[in-house]
């Protein structure tokens, strides 16, 4: 005997609120399956991945956030600083301005100021390593800042153990000598002799010579000596050179080119003058480092108009000369 009341579904779920859950159960399964088939999957940065056996999951890239919306990275600067002060010369007529501005040195090859207590030819000298029981050879480029070309080759295409001289009417000579440390070189000043216009004069008295050195080097700050060229009437004239040498010394300049033996004073062994040839460079490059292997040093001066050929002369001579160093001029001044 049946009793009475709705019909009942196995379990007893058909048409009571158990049925209604089961119906949604099946619908939230399939629709998540349905989700995942269509969309693969999502990595943390919303791009879709792919789990393969054995592989790693790529993660995307953040991209980089200031606070803001996503920024441009710019191109690394190209490394010209190191390259240039080694041996790649730079051949365009630049102002010093323009020369830092377009080939922007290595910030860690400048030159830096020694301490506020030493004399000039050491706190504005290049200071080196070399031993000087080692065989050094030492080379100071003259005359530079009249030609520009000549002057940026020299800063940009000498090593920076080379020294440099700068003429007295250069213009804008303070920045050529800036720039000049900035590449990692140490300076110098030209000093003409018996020049009555432009330099010193035998005939001048004393007090007038040194006044108009302290006007040339006041225009040339940072140099750590002067290079002097003359005429032998006044080497010869004791009067008036003696005057000069006390006064470089009492401001502890490096006096470089005199032939004469006297405290913080280098003579020159071997100067290439203007436009020499090839191989007239080569001699006399030849001639240095023989001097510096059999004496432990030596010094060349060479004009600005010749150096475009000097280091290539350089390095050939070098061949079968390992133990000679290329060393500042100041490296061979003695007090």
């Amino acid at each position: 005997m049946r009793s009475s009341g709705s019909p009942q579904s196995i379990l007893g779920l058909f048409g009571g609120p158990g049925f209604l859950l089961v119906c949604l159960l099946i619908v939230f399964i399939a629709g998540a399956i349905a989700y995942l088939a269509l969309s693969g999957g999502r990595g943390s940065a919303g791009s879709a991945t792919i789990n393969l056996p054995g592989g790693a999951v790529p993660q995307a890239r953040q991209p980089a956030s200031t606070g803001g919306g996503a920024q441009l990275q710019s191109m690394p600067a190209a490394p010209v600083a190191k390259e240039n002060s080694v041996g790649f010369a730079i051949e365009e007529d630049l102002s010093p301005t323009e020369l830092l501005a377009k080939y922007p040195p290595d910030p860690g090859a400048a030159l830096a100021e020694g301490d506020g207590s030493l004399p000039a030819w050491q706190r504005f000298g290049r200071q080196s390593t070399v031993s000087p029981q080692a065989p050094r050879v030492a080379l100071l480029i003259t005359g530079l800042g009249r030609n520009r070309v000549d002057t940026v080759r020299a800063i940009t295409g000498s090593p920076p153990e080379t020294s440099l001289s700068f003429a007295a009417d250069t213009p804008d000579l303070s920045a050529w000598t800036a720039a000049a440390r900035a590449f990692g070189h140490e300076a110098f000043l030209d000093l003409p002799l018996d020049q009555p216009a432009s330099g010193l004069a035998a005939g001048r008295a004393p007090e007038e010579n040194r006044r108009r050195l302290d006007e040339m080097l006041a225009r040339a700050p940072m140099v750590a000596g002067i290079a002097v060229s003359g005429s032998e009437p006044f080497l010869a004239d004791a009067a008036a050179l003696q005057p000069i040498l006390a006064h470089a010394r009492d401001l502890g300049l490096a006096v470089i080119g005199l032939p004469v033996t006297a405290p913080l004073t280098l003579a020159a062994d071997e100067t290439i003058v203007s436009d020499a040839t090839q191989t007239a460079i080569g001699r006399s490059i030849e001639t240095v480092m023989g001097l510096a292997q059999r004496r432990g040093a030596a010094l060349g001066v060479v004009d600005s108009t010749s150096a475009a050929t000097l280091f290539p002369a350089w390095r050939r001579a070098l061949v079968g000369r390992d133990e000679i160093s290329l060393v500042p001029a100041t490296a061979l001044v003695e007090e």
